[in-house]
């Protein structure tokens, strides 16, 4: 496969013109210039990126975009725990699965890591959508055992093999302290091999904190849960942290864990406004995504610009002197900064060796001077004329005018009845 356009490695250079080869999923060439012969996509006006990469959602919760007013607590209560309930349908949750990854695709996204329920068989589902749509994906059950819907609560976990096939790899995914009993974490530390993702919630509102300061009394802090029972990794991603402390701030740096900054999120549920300083003070790893669905948005560009948003807001009204990252800086992050924060270093890039998971976009202006800048300001998803995910394009499904089901017996399951 032969690509043409203004190649868009890095946010910080302006594009070249040039060319990419592609060969078994990977990228085998890159020249500058004319291509050596007829391009498959693009142009020498198109432009030539790296796939977005979100490092922080939940397929379940692809249909519960918009439920506003609530706090997390009541939120997931009443909106989530519900939607998530509904997976208990197999069929429920093998269309929820194809329709996550469809609109995923159109937003451009070709690589996550997330949540699904807490039913086995959505894993399943996600490994055979995958082998249509390659998306690159580190995804797992959602484990919880006490404070949920006893349809959702879940006592054992399965073993699961990666599937490298289907370019899906398991996750351990406990829900976060607040539903999770001592016994739940260890055991989902016993089932983490040695390089196993781990994916959960930390201190994404002051309720959820003090909550789980009177279930976990005899702990420092709420990192120090996680810390205690060996969660803690450089695999580790740890959605939100917006009410951390200092020393938590110190031992997730000390232990190399990632924290995933999930701007939009955070404002839709109130929960607070991330202090990107302090991750920047304390050398603490950091990712970016959408956390669908309390983040509105699946366009990661456009969870970029809320990061920046976010921090002039802080500058505004907490610290005058709050760092703001630049569209260069956000812009990176949603692709090679993500891929790196996900362990995967072959990822995010335009170099030869690496995955070929790449965007075409025809943008409606040329300048190069601002181009990143331009792009995440007016950003749609229509700029995007070709989507090539493991060394193949892949056809996103039309945007349909979509309705957003409530699924089977919806309110029935509401509560867990």
């Amino acid at each position: 496969m032969l690509l043409q356009g203004r190649i868009l490695n890095d946010a910080f250079r302006p594009p070249i013109p040039g060319w990419l080869l592609i060969q078994d999923q990977r990228i085998v060439e890159v020249g500058h210039g004319q291509p050596p012969s007829k391009p498959d996509a693009g142009d020498a006006s198109s432009i030539i990126c790296p796939g977005f990469i979100d490092a922080h959602l939940h397929l379940p919760q692809i249909d519960s975009i918009g439920h506003d007013g609530l706090d997390l607590l009541h939120w997931l209560e009443e909106v989530i725990f519900p939607a998530e309930a509904l997976w208990q349908d197999e069929s429920w949750a093998a269309r929820q699965v194809e329709t996550a990854y469809g609109r995923l695709l159109r937003a451009g996204t070709l690589g996550y890591a997330g949540f699904l329920s807490s039913h086995f068989h959505g894993y399943v589902h996600v490994v055979r959508t995958g082998h249509h749509w390659p998306i690159r994906a580190i995804v797992g059950q959602t484990l919880m055992d006490r404070n949920a819907p006893p349809a959702l609560l879940n006592q054992s976990l399965a073993r699961i093999a990666s599937s490298v096939r289907s370019r899906v790899n398991s996750s351990i995914n406990p829900r976060f302290a607040l539903t999770c009993s001592d016994e739940l974490l260890a055991l989902a530390k016993s089932r983490a091999a040695p390089g196993t993702y781990i994916q959960t919630h930390l201190a994404e509102s002051e309720l959820e904190v003090q909550r789980v300061r009177v279930l976990f009394p005899n702990d420092p802090h709420y990192a120090g849960i996680y810390d205690r029972h060996g969660l803690l990794t450089p695999h580790t991603l740890l959605a939100h942290s917006v009410h951390l402390n200092d020393a938590e701030w110190q031992l997730i740096a000390e232990r190399k864990s990632v924290v995933v900054h999930c701007p939009t999120a955070n404002i839709f549920l109130r929960s607070g406004v991330f202090d990107l300083d302090k991750a920047r003070r304390f050398g603490v790893r950091l990712a970016v995504g959408s956390d669908i669905a309390a983040g509105p948005d699946l366009s990661m560009p456009a969870v970029a610009r809320s990061m920046i948003e976010t921090a002039k807001f802080r500058t505004m009204t907490i610290d005058g002197a709050a760092y703001i990252p630049s569209p260069a800086e956000v812009w990176n992050l949603i692709t090679r900064g993500n891929a790196e924060a996900l362990g995967w270093h072959d990822a995010g890039r335009i170099e030869i060796g690496a995955a070929a998971d790449l965007l075409v976009l025809n943008p409606p202006f040329q300048t190069d001077d601002h181009l990143v800048e331009q792009l995440l300001y007016t950003w749609r998803d229509d700029y995007i004329v070709a989507r090539i995910a493991a060394g193949r394009f892949v056809n996103a499904p039309p945007s349909p005018k979509e309705s957003f089901e409530t699924g089977p017996s919806s309110r029935t399951l509401q509560r867990g009845r």
